[in-house]
């Protein structure tokens, strides 16, 4: 844009004055600091250049320490269908099982699995919903997934992954040393089924990756006569993601709302419907946590891989205290 004033104004710019053509040129930052700067008052180059270097501050201040990045995230995430997750996690589980293969399921993992997207999908139509108060939004999309518990063989690796789609694998190592009951075992696997219906994964890819994945869905093109949406261009550029999805680790965040979702699931067993087999106490997620951080005071090198994707264990513990003990009598008597 052509700013026909500052021709006019070249000897009161510092940039541009004859008396400051030996100073070097400022990059693209040169053309709007000074029309900035004479807005604010501000004549002194050295204060332009503080002004660049306050406004860089502060929107890289905005970007990690506030949750701007997340609501960025979110709002292309929400462009994106949730039928592309399904192809990104079958992508993504390739990668994953050559490195860790998928072994015989001797711990019921796929059943519980499954008792719990019954009760998700249950939840969304029980009449008691509103007076129960404790599921929301995202059970809304569970038959959008195609749902995959199992186990894989990884020694000495206490961990499990959620992938897009709705694939879940939990280590065999973690089964073997935390001794699980069943309600745990759901536990994990609420808490996991969370990362995906919150689709964490992809919010994670696209924080780090902005302005690549806004520029290239912008201006993909693969020729294949079909006009993609920016929503779908964009699940095409998380596919160049799909190898690496497995090793990514979440934010606290991102935890917190995986607990919250594991703590609905395993509440909404209680409800009264014919296809709930069982029924798990949503203080198993609690309990979960709790053996996962007494195991890592015995062994941090095998919780190292838990810790790294799934970072707060103590305080989110704490957290779920605060919540059992925030019920009232009424409310607990629902889960005996």
């Amino acid at each position: 844009y052509h700013f026909p004033t500052m021709r006019r104004r070249q000897s009161s710019n510092p940039y541009t004055s004859s008396r400051s053509s030996n100073h070097p040129k400022l990059p693209a930052a040169s053309i709007w600091l000074p029309i900035l700067g004479h807005h604010l008052g501000i004549r002194n180059r050295k204060h332009h250049e503080l002004l660049l270097l306050a406004i860089i501050t502060s929107i890289l201040a905005l970007w990690f320490l506030t949750p701007l990045s997340d609501y960025c995230a979110s709002w292309i995430l929400w462009t994106v269908p949730v039928r592309t997750d399904v192809e990104l996690g079958r992508q993504s589980i390739m990668s994953l099982e050559r490195k860790y293969p998928r072994v015989e399921d001797r711990w019921g993992v796929q059943k519980i699995g499954n008792d719990l997207v019954k009760a998700a999908r249950n939840a969304r139509y029980n009449e008691n919903k509103n007076t129960y108060n404790f599921f929301n939004s995202i059970f809304d999309n569970v038959d959008e997934y195609q749902w995959d518990f199992g186990v894989i063989h990884a020694p000495n690796l206490v961990n499990a992954f959620a992938l897009p789609g709705g694939i879940i694998r939990v280590t065999d190592s973690l089964l073997q040393n935390l001794y699980l009951t069943n309600g745990e075992i759901a536990a994990l696997l609420g808490h996991e089924m969370g990362h995906v219906l919150h689709r964490h994964s992809q919010r994670r890819v696209i924080k780090q990756r902005f302005i690549s994945t806004l520029w290239e869905a912008f201006v993909y093109e693969d020729n294949d006569g079909y006009d993609e949406s920016f929503g779908e261009a964009v699940a095409e550029g998380l596919w160049k993601s799909a190898s690496y999805l497995g090793d990514l680790g979440f934010s606290r965040r991102d935890e917190y709302q995986a607990d919250a979702a594991a703590w609905d699931l395993l509440s909404a067993t209680y409800l009264d419907n014919r296809y709930i087999l069982r029924r798990y106490h949503p203080n198993s997620v609690k309990k979960l946590l709790t053996k996962l951080w007494d195991y890592q005071g015995r062994d941090a090198t095998a919780t190292a891989g838990w810790e790294s994707t799934h970072p707060g264990t103590e305080e989110r513990i704490d957290a779920l205290k605060e919540k059992w003990s925030k019920l009232d009598s009424r409310q607990k008597r629902r889960f005996v």
